[in-house]
């Protein structure tokens, strides 16, 4: 043997030595990458440790000599715990490739954090999961991938730790290099592009369906499928990416609200489709109870500590319940002899083996990381397939159900129509008698009416007689004006102008002129026979020697209506209330001295803008043949004063913007604004005010306003 050979069989048996000494000092079996054996699971050559502590941190596990057990599957499955699990794994490069990319962890998982370790110290710390911003990944992408550099034959150290607030914790160490990954997870998107646009395709579809047909099952139906697209999604990792990748508390609660959601829409969409509510009603109940009970489970979540941690493992008991009652609701249904589609039987069916092969994946019992990841994905697109199906015979059913319905609607309507036919006959014929009656009567309310108008006119005449014209009242004042506007054809208003000599022995034949402004009760015909009355009896007052001034002549008009209008009377409950009230003025021609007596009605004197008010008495005039005396009232008048009586038609027309009442105050204003202009202007502005002020509304009483200038 040759020295050279002689070193090379010692080199060799050095290096042999050297991993041998390796090997046993760190005590764990390394995990060795090849070209071929890329791509798997690598966690049986990893150890484990749980921390229920969560006091423990890095440097406590890499000193503190914890006792890690060894891991016994090739994905590692712990339900519904809130542990700290750490995981230590050492990897050495033989592959042709320097640059991996590990995943571990399931997308939803809290934190995620990978430890680089090199002489008991941490020289490369990267972090992970949903406690953290998307954009703060070392990889951006859904699931937890971390990046792991060798040169061949190197040999690293890793650290590893999970947490989780509640859900399942999946522990796969599936090492590949970069490349073949991004090759396979263009396939896994490829695949899920397929799931997620079908349960996209029947949601939205549904949903017009339901718009369309307005039946309930369809919308829960709808609402079913995106719930199972969101707790899938979210699953997936997706909705962490695309739909909150910065809010903490939205991917927190979104898989107990997805799936709390998926499972009260399966019971309102079955409930409605089997007709629970009106065929069976405890099962009803049963139902109703079972959304009331989820729906507290998904309000756990909100809440931190341990009811959150609870929320994980109720909410999926919860699921296995919802298809437990299902599936005895179906078989009731089917023991009564009622017809249950059998797309809906397949789509329950596929359903629960798919979910029953995803459990017994995360108990272990098939190991199969295909079946892992897509048994239940696979279930719901199958149930979903078959729950589509049997909602279209559903639709075809409710099509035919309503061409049933509209054929025998529209024999109900020819009947109806047959029927309304010989009506129509019959109230032609009878419409035709009643309108040749009609004319008739037409003709004779015609006639009648023109007799009444006629009356009325002539009724009009005879009280334009009894009224001065007021050209007869400007030969004896010329500055005076009357806006006189009827509501009807005759008028429950009226005023009365003349000249007379008074009957004193001291002043015998003093000279006064008169002018009164009276408001009957109502107004056109039965207000127009009491202004009749009221003329005649003050064209009487012209007469009596012992009526000389407006009070005297007051006492004397409510003398003598009250014994006119109540001249038959009989019991006391037949007196008539007919009456008026109104405003009375004398002026004496040389002195100016006016004397006013009013029964309710004031009389109003405008001198330089200021307005002074002599207030009637509160007593109407023919109400009674008892009433106190009415006081005479003087006023010193001046040239130049404009002297104002009124009925209340004027004030009390309602009109304007806001449909109310004129009222006396704007009233009294508006004469004060007017007051310095000649007369037959002030005429000219009330009319065009009381016209402004109505518009379209109609008038309510007679108006009339008297205005004199001394």
């Amino acid at each position: 043997m040759s020295l050279i050979n002689s070193i090379s069989i010692l080199k060799a048996l050095l290096i042999l030595i050297f991993s041998l000494f390796t090997y046993l000092a760190v005590g764990q079996e390394r995990i060795i990458l090849t070209d071929e054996n890329l791509g798997q699971s690598f966690t049986k050559k990893a150890k484990l440790f749980e921390d229920n502590t969560h006091l423990l941190y890095v440097n406590d596990i890499i000193f503190g000599g914890k006792p890690f057990q060894n891991c016994t599957h090739e994905i590692e499955k712990f339900q519904f715990t809130s542990s700290t699990f750490w995981i230590k794994f050492k990897v050495n490069n033989q592959s042709s490739f320097n640059h991996f990319i590990l995943e571990t962890g399931r997308p939803i998982t809290n934190k995620v954090i990978l430890y680089e370790i090199k002489n008991r110290e941490v020289i490369r710390k990267l972090k992970n999961g949903d406690d953290y911003a998307f954009d703060l990944k070392p990889i951006l992408h859904r699931k937890s991938l971390f990046p792991i550099d060798l040169e061949f034959n190197e040999t690293k150290t890793y650290l590893i730790r999970l947490d989780s607030d509640g859900e399942n914790i999946r522990l796969p160490l599936i090492i590949n290099h970069n490349i073949s990954y991004y090759e396979n997870d263009n396939l896994d998107l490829f695949f899920n592009g397929i799931f997620y646009g079908l349960l996209s395709l029947v949601a939205v579809l549904y949903f017009f369906f339901y718009v369309g047909s307005r039946d309930r099952s369809l919308l829960y139906y709808a609402i079913y499928v995106l719930s199972i697209f969101l707790l899938q999604f979210t699953l997936d990792g997706f909705s962490a990416q695309f739909l909150f990748p910065t809010s903490l508390f939205l991917k927190e609660v979104s898989i107990v609200f997805f799936a709390g959601m998926t499972s009260i829409f399966l019971l309102l969409y079955v409930r409605e489709y089997i007709k629970l509510i009106s065929k069976v009603k405890y099962i009803n109940s049963v139902y109703l109870g079972a959304i009331i009970i989820i729906s507290c489970f998904i309000a756990l979540t909100f809440v931190k500590g341990k009811l959150h941690e609870l929320a994980y493992p109720l909410i999926n008991y919860s699921s296995i319940i919802t298809l437990l009652i299902i599936v005895v609701t179906i078989g009731y249904v089917i023991s009564k002899k009622r017809k249950v589609s059998i797309f809906f039987i397949l789509a329950i069916v596929t359903f629960m083996l798919g979910a029953i092969l995803y459990i017994l994946t995360n108990f272990n019992v098939i190991e199969n990381s295909f079946i892992e990841l897509y048994a239940l994905k696979i279930g719901s697109a199958l149930e979903v397939l078959f729950l589509s199906l049997a909602m279209g015979n559903k639709l075809r059913d409710l099509q035919e159900e309503k061409e049933s319905a509209q054929a025998k609607a529209l024999e109900v309507l020819e009947e109806k129509n047959k029927l309304i036919d010989g009506q129509n006959e019959r109230l032609e014929k009878q419409v035709q008698q009643r309108t040749e009656e009609l004319e008739v009567q037409k003709e004779q309310v015609l006639e009648k009416n023109a007799e009444i108008i006629d009356s009325i006119n002539y009724a009009k005449r005879l009280q334009n007689a009894l009224i001065p014209p007021l050209e007869l009242a400007k030969q004896v004042h010329k500055d005076i004006f009357v806006f006189f506007e009827p509501k009807d054809i005759v008028s429950g208003d009226f005023y009365w102008i003349t000249e007379t000599k008074t009957s004193f022995k001291d002043k015998p034949n003093s000279k006064r002129l008169l002018f009164t402004v009276a408001d009957c009760t109502g107004h056109g015909v039965p207000g127009a026979f009491i202004s009749i009355i009221g003329l005649n009896i003050f064209n009487q007052t012209l007469k009596e020697k012992d009526v000389n001034d407006p009070a005297q002549a007051l006492n004397f008009l409510n003398k003598h209506v009250y014994k006119t209008v109540n001249k038959h009377k009989g019991e006391q409950e037949d007196i008539i209330k007919d009456g008026m009230d109104l405003a009375m003025c004398s002026i004496n021609i040389e002195t100016l001295e006016l004397e006013f007596s009013g029964a309710q009605n004031p009389v109003y004197i405008v001198r330089e803008k200021e307005l002074f008010e002599l207030k009637g008495d509160k007593q109407p005039i023919g109400y009674s043949d008892k009433l106190s005396p009415f006081i005479l009232q003087k006023f010193q008048l001046q040239k130049g004063d404009m002297i104002y009586a009124s009925t209340d038609g004027f004030p009390d027309q309602f009109g304007g913007p806001k449909g109310k009442k004129f009222k006396y105050k704007p009233f009294k204003e508006m004469l004060i604004s007017i007051s310095g202009l000649p007369v037959e202007e002030q005429k000219t502005h009330l009319a065009n005010a009381f016209s402004t002020w109505k518009g379209n509304l109609e008038q309510l009483d007679d108006v009339c306003v008297i205005g004199m200038r001394v």
